[in-house]
């Protein structure tokens, strides 16, 4: 099979396999990011589309192969590129994390050629991402123990020259529940680690235009979501002038989250809810309650604000300090442009 830039360079109109080169195993197995490139018949821009970045999370990759089922090449101006997944190690574990180092890929870009497992994972990426995409999609989900409905996530860089009504009107082809406006400082409330390392932020900085979309929940495929990704990026491609028709029609407004984060239990237990997420939970109303092994109630978590509920503990079995909810405690509607 062909190294990615040989196989970019030279591609006729059709669809197309090719591998980005990690090096071997122990065993001299090459290892590779699988890359599938669908090049239109016409000269276009460039669509890149991220699987998946942490290997428990499907349904985008998904949506992608989807997409590509569904377009001639001959009706293509340009080019859609699928990194099928930025974690071949992660996926074939199941797993977010890189086994080998336990490091976040999506906190590791740009990477280094010479660096841990991880960094040479994204540098062995990222080149070709910065290099040829005129959009990219980071697909995501929420993490395998939790249920969410599909939302957007976008980060501002000040040097990007994407403004921040771009990046809101590129996630509104999806109609997420919300589109989050997520800081990279560092101590957060959001994540720990290095958020500024992230795939979007890091081609934002170069100026090419990224953000993210969690379609889902971790570990399963949903299809009702997966359809919905794959008609948002049909829509994307559309609005890019890579389809020659019309630009889809947008929603007039969106949901927009300028504050967020995880909320945590103290005690350990077993959760229920009647809330779903994508729902705007009352100050003071339970958002979950957790009975211990006794069948005691030991802790209702509420809040003394309203909230939206961007993702909800799925698993129902709980330690102290795990995540019960991830909220956001700010949010509006905007008009997109």
């Amino acid at each position: 099979m062909q190294d990615f830039p040989t196989a970019f360079a030279k591609l006729t109109p059709g669809r197309h396999k090719a591998r980005i080169p990690l090096g071997t195993g122990a065993s001299g197995t090459e290892l590779g990011i699988p890359v599938a490139i669908l090049r239109g018949a016409k000269p276009g821009p460039c669509l890149w589309i991220n699987g998946q970045v942490h290997g428990d999370e499907l349904n985008g990759l998904l949506a992608a192969f989807d997409l590509l089922d569904s377009i001639d090449p001959a009706a293509l101006s340009g080019s859609i590129v699928l990194s099928t997944t930025a974690n071949p190690f992660a996926l074939d574990a199941r797993r977010k994390r890189t086994p080998a180092d336990e490091e976040d890929l999506d906190q590791s870009y740009p990477g280094r050629a010479d660096g841990l497992p991880t960094q040479r994972l994204a540098a062995a990426l990222f080149s070709h991402v910065a290099e040829h995409a005129d959009v990219t999609v980071c697909m995501h989900t929420v993490g395998t123990p939790y249920d969410g409905r599909p939302y957007a996530v976008y980060k501002l860089h000040p040097e990007s020259g994407v403004s921040e009504a771009e990046l809101l009107r590129l996630t509104a082809h999806f109609s997420p529940a919300i589109s989050c406006r997520m800081s990279v400082a560092a101590g957060g409330a959001e994540l720990p680690g290095n958020i500024a390392g992230a795939l979007d932020y890091q081609l934002l900085a170069r100026g090419r235009k990224a953000f993210m979309l969690e379609v889902g929940g971790g570990g399963r495929a949903e299809a009702p979501f997966i359809a919905a990704a794959t008609a948002g990026l049909r829509g994307l491609a559309t609005s890019m002038g890579m389809l020659g028709r019309d630009a889809p029609a947008l929603p007039r407004t969106i949901l927009r989250a300028t504050r967020r984060g995880h909320l945590t239990c103290s005690h350990g237990g077993f959760a229920q809810t009647t809330v779903t997420p994508g729902s705007v939970v009352k100050a003071g109303e339970p958002i979950l309650r957790i009975r211990n092994a006794w069948g005691e109630l030991v802790e209702t978590v509420t809040q003394d604000r309203d909230v939206f509920v961007i993702a909800l503990r799925r698993d129902p079995v709980m330690q102290s300090g795990d995540r019960a909810a991830f909220v956001a405690w700010e949010w509006d509607e905007v008009t997109i442009g």
